[in-house]
């Protein structure tokens, strides 16, 4: 492989890994590197330093733009949107915010469903990816679950057995569900048995 320094201070700043073997040649013209090796082959190495530091700027000018279209749609209420919005730029405790909201009104599971019967595959495992990272946290199990039951009584629910992307994230919800659900078996268990306790106290006073 060829090792591309600065002049200045010699440090590596790109390595050219096409060749199998020694580089024994390199010839440079303009922003054009030619490089020879042992393996007979010859590679055309052009510098696209600049092009690529400009996408990164178009990159973060647009996630800038979606950030405050996100924020933009929460102050107007328009959660649907925001939902979709806050997965497309990879903001899980945003989406898990904007979840939240729309539970909290009436019928609001059915307006989830609504939202992620228009999410697409991709955006499917994305947010698969956050309701295992949701579903760590007791605090968010109620959230969790509700978008869980959403996703499952969706029409795009036919389509997960046949995708095998989607299974490592269904494995990564089963251990934590199992533990919330063990917890709130025995919470019930216990308010069954205080409202007992508290019957037959209530028997005995008469």
């Amino acid at each position: 492989k060829a090792v591309v320094s600065t002049q200045s201070t010699g440090e590596c700043v790109a390595t050219l890994d096409e060749h199998s073997d020694k580089c024994w040649a390199l010839f440079v013209k303009d922003d054009t590197v030619i490089s020879g090796a042992a393996d007979s082959l010859l590679c055309f190495w052009r510098d696209v330093t600049a092009e690529e530091e400009a996408e990164v700027i178009e990159e973060e000018k647009v996630a800038s733009e979606q950030q405050q279209e996100l924020r933009n749609l929460l102050f107007q209420g328009q959660y649907a949107a925001a939902f979709s919005l806050s997965i497309t730029l990879n903001m899980p405790y945003k989406c898990l915010t904007v979840a939240e909201k729309i539970l909290a009104v009436e019928d609001g599971t059915n307006q989830l469903r609504s939202v992620i019967d228009n999410l697409g595959l991709d955006e499917i495992e994305t947010l698969l990816e956050y309701l295992a990272t949701w579903n760590t946290n007791s605090k968010h199990t109620i959230t969790s679950q509700t978008v869980l039951f959403a996703l499952l009584s969706s029409r795009k629910s036919l389509d997960f057995s046949s995708n095998p992307k989607l299974r490592v994230h269904w494995e990564a919800l089963i251990p934590y569900t199992e533990r919330h659900f063990e917890r709130l078996t025995k919470l019930q268990q216990n308010s069954t048995f205080l409202q007992y306790t508290w019957d037959r106290m209530k028997l005995s006073e008469l």
